[in-house]
């Protein structure tokens, strides 16, 4: 603004003085030109000057004329297109916190409408793609997947592991499966992929794939360490019961000795493996473990176990139980142990006293049965039938009170 007021000032000023410098300053231009013709102008100096100036003052006027027009259109041009870009930009937010909400047709319709203009078309179409499926058009979710992998080359791991989300959610899990393998040769460690193929693996109960994925898991999938642990448990739990119930010996042990020494020393874990060799008929190995066992934890449970193994040696196995009741002191659990260990050494009134010292701290069914047969086998009907009777009322505890014959009346001619 100052520059213009200053051109005008001068020129203002120049108006004023060229009178009087012409006056006093007279003088002529010519301009020629050569040739045959040899033509030329004359003018006054001073007009000549003038006209120059008012010549490049109408050239800057116009240069700047144009100028502004040209970016005034340029302008409406911009306003136009990216007032478009604007809008696509709203509507993906708009669907983007729709899609957040859960809000699934409001999401498909928002994110459809700004896509032909988004900067970013590929979340468009993901999240349309998702929304669609959510309100259960299945195709029209695939057609979008298929049109958000178009987008670029660098879309097919965002394009996978979409479709795998989906899959896993509709309970595809080979599928699900297959597209994440796919997927895995793009980018091998992705947290979100490890987790999802470990979804499915465990949805389908395969514990050897899920068992091969627990290294890389614990590796990439940012997992908390209980939750690793966890799995990583129930997988050894799942493989060893597999193993067992195939009546596959020689499995239940290869899954054993693959354990690293950590997990072989996991209590639940040994006293699993321990429980499944006696189920398969391996006692004499199950011995060992639960001897391991005991050895390091009091365990009624697996005391109750040990004393139904046949183990290698039997006077052995008598003697580390008796070893524990040092230890540990009497049990229910430990007592009936060590009258069923003293049987299997035909130590019959050993067995007798353990039995009833049993007995006295718990009434046990089980405890009853053992001494009932001992005496049977011994000779004693008597006492055998009386805890055979106590055994089975133990048994079913709980009997409705309900009238019963009188002992000096027969039992035949009753009415009902």
């Amino acid at each position: 603004m100052r520059k213009v007021l200053f051109a005008v000032v001068a020129l203002l000023l120049l108006g004023a003085l060229l009178p009087q410098i012409n006056q006093n300053y007279p003088g002529y231009l010519v301009i020629g030109f050569g040739g045959e013709l040899n033509k030329g102008y004359e003018m006054n100096l001073w007009f000549a000057i003038v006209a120059l100036v008012a010549l490049l003052l109408a050239i800057f006027v116009l240069t700047w004329i144009a100028r502004s027009l040209f970016r005034a259109v340029r302008g409406s041009v911009d306003r136009l297109r990216f007032g478009r870009q604007r809008v696509a930009r709203r509507r993906l937010t708009s669907g983007l916190v729709e899609f957040m909400e859960g809000n699934w047709s409001r999401a498909r319709r928002q994110l459809l409408k700004s896509a032909p203009r988004s900067e970013a078309p590929l979340i468009n179409y993901l999240a349309a793609a998702r929304s669609a499926h959510e309100l259960g058009f299945r195709e029209e979710a695939n057609e979008l997947l298929a049109k958000a992998e178009a987008c670029g080359e660098d879309t097919r791991l965002a394009v996978a592991l979409s479709q795998a989300r989906m899959q896993l959610q509709d309970k595809h899990y080979e599928q699900c499966i297959a597209s994440l393998k796919r997927a895995k040769q793009l980018e091998p460690k992705h947290p979100a992929l490890l987790q999802m193929l470990k979804q499915a693996y465990y949805s389908l109960g395969d514990w050897s794939s899920l068992r091969e994925l627990l290294p890389e898991l614990e590796k990439n999938a940012n997992m908390p360490e209980e939750d690793l642990q966890k799995l990583e448990r129930e997988v050894y739990e799942h493989q060893l019961n597999e193993a067992a119930n195939r009546n596959d010996r020689e499995k239940l042990h290869n899954i054993w000795h693959g354990l690293n020494g950590r997990w072989q020393r996991n209590v639940e874990l040994r006293s699993l493996y321990a429980r499944l060799l006696h189920q398969s008929g391996d006692d004499a190995e199950a011995e060992k473990h639960l001897r391991w066992l005991l050895n390091r934890e009091w365990a009624p449970k697996l005391a109750s176990l040990y004393g139904r193994l046949t183990g290698a040696d039997a006077a052995a196995q008598l003697s580390a139980a008796e070893g524990w009741l040092k230890e540990y002191g009497e049990s229910a659990d430990l007592l009936t142990c060590l009258g069923r260990l003293s049987m299997r050494n035909e130590l019959w009134g050993k067995a007798q006293q353990y039995f009833e010292k049993s007995l006295l701290l718990r009434q046990d069914p089980a405890t009853s049965a053992e001494l009932a047969r001992l005496f049977q086998a011994l000779g004693e009907k008597d006492k055998a039938a009386r805890l055979f009777e106590e055994g089975l009322l133990q048994a079913v505890p709980d009997l409705p009170p309900v009238p019963i014959p009188s002992q000096d009346k027969p039992l035949l001619g009753v009415h009902a």
